[in-house]
C-alpha cells in the first residue's frame, strides 16, 4: 500500500483552487473563449483552455518530488502542453501540433523500461507512439460535450489508483507502479474543473491544453501499469470511447477525410445532435459503461492472466465494443434518413 500525503495534497490544491480563479478572471482577458460553429456542440461562447490546471498540477507534484517522475516524462509532457495551450490561443496547423506531439511522446516512450532490445524494442517503441497519438487526439475531441472528458479521466485514474494500491506480482507482494499522490494530484484539477463543466450548461471547457496533457499523462500511467504487470488486459480500462474515436477515424480514413478536423461523426456527439440527448446523460451513459468494464477487468479478471487469456479478453472485448458501435450508428444514420438527410441543430 502507498502512503498518501495528505499535507501535500491539500497544500497542492490550495494551489491548484487559486490558479483556477485566477484562470477564470484572465480567460477572456487571453482570448480563451470557444465560440460555436457548426461542428461544435455548445451553442453560447465558452472559457476554454481550463486544462491548464492539469500542468499546474504536474509543476506543484514535481518540485514536491522531482525524482519521481523521469526527464523525459516531464519534458515530454512540457512539449505537448505549451504547445497545446499555444492552440488555445493561436490556431496551429495540424502537421505542427503533430510534429510536437510526436517529439513530445517519443521522449517519454524512451524513458519507460522496457525489457526488450534491438528490432524488438524498435517496433514495441513505434506501436506505443501510434498508440499514442491516437489515445491523445481521441481524447481532445471528447472536449465539447459537458462531463464526458472529465468524468472518463476521473474513473480510469480513479481505476489506477485502486490498482496502484493493490496490485501484486507473482510472489504476492505489493508492486506499486507509480506513486498513489501523483495519481490523486491528477483528481484534484479534473474535480475542480467539473465544477464548471459537469453542467448542463459548461461554464468552461477543458481544451486542447487539458484534454491532451490529461490523455499524455493517463497513456504515461498506462504503459507504467502494463510495465509492472504484464497484463494487456487493463488497456480495456479507457475502452468505450478509445473504440467510438478509433473506428469513427477508421471510417474517416475509408472515406478519405481529414481526422484532425473537428466533427460530429462520433457516436456520442451523434447522441446530442442527431438522438437529442442531453450532455450530462450522453456523458453518464459512457461513464456507466466504462465503469462495468473496469469493474470486471479490475475484480474478476486475474491480476497474472496467461497472454492467451489477455487476448481472449481483448478480443471479446473488441467484438462486443464494435458491435455495438455499428448498431448505435445505424441507429443514428436511420434517424438522419427518417429527416431526409438533415441533422435538426
Amino acid at each position: 500500500m502507498e502512503t498518501i500525503n495528505l499535507s501535500f495534497l491539500a497544500v497542492s490544491s490550495a494551489a491548484i483552487g487559486l490558479a483556477a480563479i485566477v484562470f477564470m478572471r484572465l480567460a477572456n482577458f487571453w482570448g480563451l473563449v470557444a465560440h460555436p460553429n457548426s461542428r461544435s456542440s455548445h451553442g453560447t461562447p465558452t472559457v476554454t483552455g481550463m486544462g491548464v490546471l492539469v500542468p499546474i498540477a504536474v509543476l506543484v507534484y514535481y518540485l514536491w518530488q522531482p525524482q519521481a517522475l523521469s526527464w523525459g516524462f516531464v519534458l515530454g509532457f512540457t512539449i505537448v502542453s505549451v504547445i497545446s495551450f499555444i492552440d488555445d490561443v493561436y490556431f496551429l496547423k495540424h502537421s505542427l501540433r503533430l510534429i510536437f506531439q510526436c517529439i513530445g511522446l517519443g521522449l517519454m516512450i524512451l524513458h519507460l523500461p522496457f525489457q526488450s532490445s534491438g528490432i524488438e524494442i524498435m517496433a514495441i517503441g513505434t506501436a506505443a507512439l501510434i498508440l499514442g497519438i491516437g489515445v491523445i487526439n481521441a481524447y481532445n475531441f471528447m472536449d465539447g460535450v459537458n462531463g464526458m472528458l472529465t468524468l472518463h479521466s476521473i474513473l480510469v485514474l480513479l481505476s489506477f489508483l485502486f490498482l496502484n494500491e493493490n496490485l501484486i506480482d507473482f510472489e504476492n507482494n505489493s508492486r506499486a507502479f507509480t506513486d498513489s499522490d501523483f495519481i490523486i494530484n491528477l483528481i484534484i484539477p479534473l474535480t475542480i474543473f467539473a465544477i464548471f463543466n459537469v453542467r448542463v450548461h459548461a461554464k468552461a471547457f477543458i481544451g486542447d491544453v487539458g484534454a491532451i496533457s490529461i490523455a499524455f499523462v493517463i497513456l504515461y500511467l498506462m504503459f507504467s501499469l502494463l510495465l509492472q504487470s504484464g497484463n494487456y488486459a487493463y488497456l480495456l480500462l479507457f475502452s468505450i470511447f478509445g473504440a467510438d474515436a478509433g473506428l469513427t477515424v477508421c471510417y474517416k480514413l475509408i472515406l478519405g477525410e481529414n481526422i484532425f478536423v473537428p466533427h460530429r461523426d462520433f457516436v456520442f456527439k451523434k447522441l446530442v445532435h442527431i438522438k437529442k440527448l442531453s450532455h450530462l446523460r450522453v456523458s453518464l451513459y459512457y461513464l456507466s459503461a466504462q465503469a462495468v468494464i473496469n469493474l470486471v477487468i479490475i475484480f474478476i479478471v486475474p491480476q497474472h492472466p496467461k497472454l492467451s487469456s489477455q487476448l481472449s479478453i481483448l478480443f471479446i472485448g473488441t467484438v462486443v465494443l464494435i458491435a455495438a458501435y455499428i448498431t448505435l450508428q445505424h441507429q443514428m444514420n436511420k434517424i438522419v434518413n427518417a429527416n431526409g438527410g438533415h441533422i435538426e441543430e
